[in-house]
């Protein structure tokens, strides 16, 4: 059943996203920082509900997500005592580390003949470690050659022929992809966490850069955009042919 499969790791990937946009929430909420919006997706609102004063909403396009601070505009972000816009920066990756390490973790006790409590907590961390490295190695070639950048159409196409009829297998492909997702978004690139990680220290070290903040995140959007769409008619044409 192979387009089981499919809607299996397409749903993976969704709750990949849910768990980082997840981070981003509870961090918000623990360092104090008003949450309006929380949304799973992008684009009209099928269904939303208000809990503790935020507006936590599905949206039409379920692969993305958003966490939307109560705030003005950028001055008020920027008047946030730094530490608390990191922390709220970082929890979404850290989240999806978390969730690699459970994950491997389940994977090893489902298939090893007999797990041991130490070999079930070392071996996720050396697994996700290890993917890690491979992941921050191999970005140089990927930038260098585009045509090895996947969207979500071949995120799905490959996890789909990787899974295949193993469900164990699909607990691996869930803590590639969740590493996957936290490394990308640690690149020092706006509008990504990374990016915004270092404005938010260059803003800090030099007030006058705030200026740049906004037109730098919007060129940052504009660069993402293009580039998944490029990944996405590529992967389309390589699917069909």
């Amino acid at each position: 059943m192979p387009y089981v499969t499919y809607v299996a790791v397409a749903l993976l990937l969704g709750l990949v996203i849910l768990v980082h946009e997840l981070g981003h929430f509870l961090a918000a909420k623990a360092v104090g920082l008003p949450v309006a919006r929380f949304s799973l997706g992008f684009g009209p609102v099928v269904w939303s509900r208000k809990w503790g004063g935020t507006r936590c909403c599905l949206s039409a396009v379920p692969f993305g997500g958003y966490v939307l601070l109560a705030l003005s505009g950028e001055a008020d972000y920027l008047a946030l005592p730094l530490w608390r816009r990191l922390i709220f920066s970082l929890a979404g990756p850290a989240a999806n580390l978390l969730f690699a390490l459970g994950c491997y973790a389940a994977y090893y006790v489902a298939n090893a003949a007999e797990p041991s409590f130490v070999e079930a907590c070392l071996t996720p961390l050396a697994w996700t470690a290890g993917n890690v490295a491979a992941m921050v190695a191999a970005l140089g070639q990927l930038f260098g050659q585009a045509e090895n950048l996947s969207s979500l159409v071949g995120i799905v196409a490959e996890g789909g022929r990787f899974v295949g009829k193993s469900a164990s297998r699909l607990l691996m492909l869930g803590g590639y992809v969740s590493v996957s997702l936290a490394v990308c978004n640690l690149l020092p690139l706006p509008p990504l966490d990374g990016g915004k990680i270092v404005c938010d220290v260059l803003v800090r070290c030099r007030a006058g850069l705030a200026r740049y903040y906004l037109p730098v995140t919007a060129c940052g959007w504009l660069a993402l955009i293009a580039l998944m769409l490029y990944a996405t008619v590529h992967d389309v044409w390589r699917v069909l042919a």
